[in-house]
């Protein structure tokens, strides 16, 4: 008998389990925003298209010094070798036992570095997109003929 109570507790404690994971799984109701960035559509006005063609090609040309990061990438960057290494030395068994000060340097200064990155990528792709939009009515223009 006790197998038996034994086993309709299981299957009441599993039925119990199914719906409060589904009363879980229910959408909140908080507004969804995209994780990532997503960057606005940039759009001619009427001062752009009245520009000429050769107006637009300095433009274009002006434009481009900007479409690159001239961060250096994480493992050229002798910061992140840095910040890195604090954090190993502090994390060592041995070593650890100083104050872990070094630690949070490093960490800090990664954090603030992928976020220095993550701004350069934001830039970048607002100049493609505005270069992108002049390409684009120099081709309505028919400026390339």
């Amino acid at each position: 008998m006790s197998i038996k109570s034994a086993l309709i507790s299981a299957i009441a404690m599993s039925l119990f389990g199914f719906t409060s994971l589904a009363l879980a799984l229910t959408e909140l109701p908080i507004p969804s925003e995209p994780i990532y960035f997503e960057p606005p559509i940039v759009e001619a006005t009427d001062d752009i298209r009245q520009l000429s063609c050769v107006t637009l090609d300095n433009n274009i040309r002006y434009l481009h010094p900007y479409r690159y990061s001239y961060k250096p990438e994480f493992y050229q960057d002798d910061a992140n070798k840095i910040a890195t290494t604090l954090i190993t030395i502090d994390s060592l068994p041995v070593i650890g036992t100083v104050p872990i000060i070094g630690e949070w340097v490093g960490f800090t200064y990664l954090a603030y570095s992928a976020l220095i990155d993550e701004k350069e990528q934001r830039r970048m792709l607002q100049i493609e997109q505005q270069i992108a939009m002049l390409q684009q009515v120099k081709a309505e223009k028919r400026c390339f003929e």
